[in-house]
């Protein structure tokens, strides 16, 4: 008779006391992982991201690179997003990773078909020359003979492939696929650009891009 009363006991316990036992446990859970994330969390001036949509990336380190070149300057980390361009998924994809993506390297299919947004969201490679000199030694893309571009391969000409280093790092070329020339373009909303923020992060990145992609 006595066992039958404690498991009444029991249940009368939970019964009035469960909610505040379960409000406890999540309130615990949540001070845990904001706390695990205050932790581990990246800000984004401490990240620099590339997306890729070509056909592969080939040096898979390159990013360990960069990371290492730029960890007194606060880079904690360096992502390359590399997709295949005519996976049913591509534009999933850039919606995940490309959108704030500080650089981004497309066809000029893509370029031609994204026009407007390309224009909205990417900086004119004039507004980067004075910080970035490098830029001035590429051939670009224009919309409106105003610069969005730098090209980093070109479909026609093997010579101005061979001056750089991008065919070592990505695949521009697939079989049974016409060639493609390739830009790469800068995020006018990166805040790794903010100048007047003292967030300088993107230009010494591009910049170091840019000289070592160099032959």
């Amino acid at each position: 008779m006595k066992i039958y009363k404690d498991i009444g006991k029991g249940k009368s316990y939970f019964y009035y006391y469960g909610w505040s036992i379960l409000v406890f446990f999540v309130a615990f859970f949540f001070i845990f992982f904001f706390i695990f994330q205050a932790m581990f969390y990246v800000k984004r001036t401490e990240r620099v991201d590339l997306f890729i949509a070509a056909f592969g990336l080939k040096d898979y380190e390159y990013s360990n690179k960069i990371q290492k070149e730029f960890k007194d300057q606060g880079l904690v980390e360096m992502n390359i997003y590399s997709y295949i361009e005519d996976d049913i998924n591509i534009y999933n994809y850039f919606s995940a990773n490309g959108e704030n993506a500080d650089y981004v390297i497309f066809s000029e299919t893509n370029m031609n078909d994204l026009q407007d947004y390309v224009k909205y969201n990417y900086f004119p490679l004039s507004e980067l020359q004075t910080e970035v000199s490098k830029v001035s030694e590429f051939e670009t893309f224009e919309f409106e003979s105003v610069a969005y571009g730098i090209k980093i391969f070109d479909k026609n000409n093997d010579n101005y492939n061979n001056k750089y280093k991008f065919k070592d790092l990505i695949e521009f070329t697939k079989e049974g696929k016409e060639k493609e020339n390739y830009y790469l373009l800068v995020d006018n909303g990166s805040p790794n650009f903010d100048k007047e923020g003292g967030h300088t992060l993107g230009y010494s990145v591009l910049d170091y891009f840019l000289s070592d992609m160099i032959v």
